[in-house]
């Protein structure tokens, strides 16, 4: 793999440390200079290789561990650390053959532990470094990217340079793309870079990822995440992509299928009107058909509710003599309406709206069921469309796997029952004094959810629900 080259500013004392490392790679064999006169330039700027300890290097892996140890203990103000590791490469280029191979049958077995050990005790600047040459390693494997990105992932959180990950990962995908390719939290991390970054492409990322037929979460976690920001077509992308090896995937359980084709049959939808098409035509009707039917009539009640064409008219007083089923359609209709009312009263991009599909359902009071089933509570409005604060206690507990599996569609969800209860009210399903009251509850069950939102991999998602939950 080439390398950043510019010795001949090593050798210049006046040449700034951005001119060297901007400076065009010489030819080895040509007018570059000698290797004494690279370790001259070394010295000069603090690093004093050991020759003979060089020398004895095994491969590319045990020569950067030097380099990294040198680099370390010199003081080299004007110059980076990628030049100064490359430096030391050069010279150990010239040390071993041209073309350094490791012995037959150590090609992809993993680097040495003492690389990893090394890398453990860098600073942040030369892990980024190392993290990068080593990939001209061919050593370098899916657990070695897993183990190194692992760690650089987290101190580049910590520092709040999450989007610095993904020059490592382009270049793992241009130089080891054996490794790059054979890791779905790899291919994830690309994606969150991606979407921290405004103009990258998304959608490229997400199909990357999509390849891994059959795994459903690392995808189905980014495509929320995409939704979330309203990238619809990323999304869909992604989604559609996946479907056929998640459908026919025996490592899968039912739900979790379903789940997915739920989630594809949403941005389908999303994605038709992004375009200003009627469903059930055209591209719409194309997209959904490999998902399979849907209920009869769903389609066109789904996307009337959701439009905004449908206003509810219904009477509560109608509800006692309504069937379990005919109550959660009531239930899925008011749910499916409310998009709407966040989109053009609370600012919601399309598709954000749909992740409220099925988590706030799922919150929703239950029916029971025939008639050995308890005594049913109240049928009024407050009784069947507010979640009771015990629900959301349980709900927003530490610990919730949900939230490392749906972050954003639970933030939300989070984000939406404020609304939820003006839109309630609104209709004149709820009085004052309980939309006054589910205020209360809300703030109260859920006051310290935000912080558990702090810690998913979208910075922004903890200051988000917290700002929702303020009423902001």
């Amino acid at each position: 793999m080439a390398l950043p080259y510019g010795w001949g500013g090593l050798n210049g004392e006046c040449m700034r440390g951005e001119e060297r490392l901007d400076e065009t790679r010489r030819e080895r064999d040509g007018e570059g200079p000698s290797t004494e006169a690279l370790l001259r330039a070394l010295r000069r700027h603090g690093v004093a290789v050991d020759a003979a300890r060089l020398r004895q290097a095994l491969g590319h892996a045990e020569a950067l561990a030097l380099a990294a140890s040198w680099v370390q203990r010199g003081a080299a103000p004007g110059v980076s650390a990628s030049v100064l590791v490359g430096g030391v490469l050069e010279v150990w280029r010239r040390y071993v053959p041209r073309c350094w191979q490791p012995p037959e049958g150590e090609a992809g077995a993993g680097l040495p532990r003492s690389f990893h050990e090394c890398f453990v005790s860098a600073p942040l600047e030369l892990r980024l470094v190392l993290a990068r040459e080593v990939a001209a390693d061919p050593r370098f494997d899916a657990e070695d990217a897993l183990e190194l990105g692992r760690k650089l992932r987290s101190l580049l959180r910590e520092a709040g340079r999450t989007t610095e990950l993904e020059a490592v990962l382009a270049t793992w995908e241009a130089h080891a793309p054996h490794a790059y390719r054979a890791e779905p939290a790899v291919l994830g991390w690309r994606v969150e870079c991606a979407l921290g970054r405004p103009g990258a492409d998304v959608q490229g990322a997400l199909l990357g990822l999509a390849a891994w037929r059959g795994h459903t979460v690392p995808l189905l976690k980014l495509a929320e995440w995409c939704l979330y920001r309203g990238q619809v077509d990323a999304a869909l992308a992604g989604l559609t992509a996946a479907w056929p090896g998640v459908r026919d995937s025996p490592r899968l359980f039912g739900w979790d299928v379903e789940d997915f084709a739920q989630r594809a049959v949403y941005t389908v939808l999303d994605a038709a009107l992004l375009r200003g098409l009627p469903a059930g035509e055209g591209w719409c009707r194309e997209q959904l058909e490999p998902l399979g039917p849907l209920a009869s009539g769903w389609l066109k009640r789904a996307c009337s509710y959701r439009t905004g064409t449908w206003t509810w008219n219904g009477d509560p007083e109608s509800w006692a003599r309504l069937s379990a089923e005919q109550l959660h359609l009531e239930q899925q209709g008011l749910v499916l309406a409310f998009e709407q009312e966040l989109r053009t009263r609370h600012g919601w991009p399309l598709g954000r709206t749909q992740l409220l599909h099925p988590w706030l359902l799922l919150l929703l009071p239950e029916v029971p069921r025939g008639v050995r089933a308890p005594r049913e509570p109240a049928r009024k409005p407050a009784a069947l469309l507010l979640p009771a604060e015990w629900v959301l206690r349980e709900w927003a507990r530490p610990g919730s796997d949900s939230r490392y599996r749906h972050p954003h569609a639970e933030a939300a969800v989070t984000a939406a029952l404020l609304p939820w209860g003006h839109f309630l009210h609104r209709l004149g399903l709820i009085s004052l004094q309980a939309h006054a009251s589910w205020r209360v509850r809300v703030t109260r069950a859920l006051a310290r959810l935000p912080e558990q939102f702090s810690l998913a991999d979208d910075p922004a998602l903890g200051h988000e629900v917290r700002t929702a939950l303020r009423g902001g």
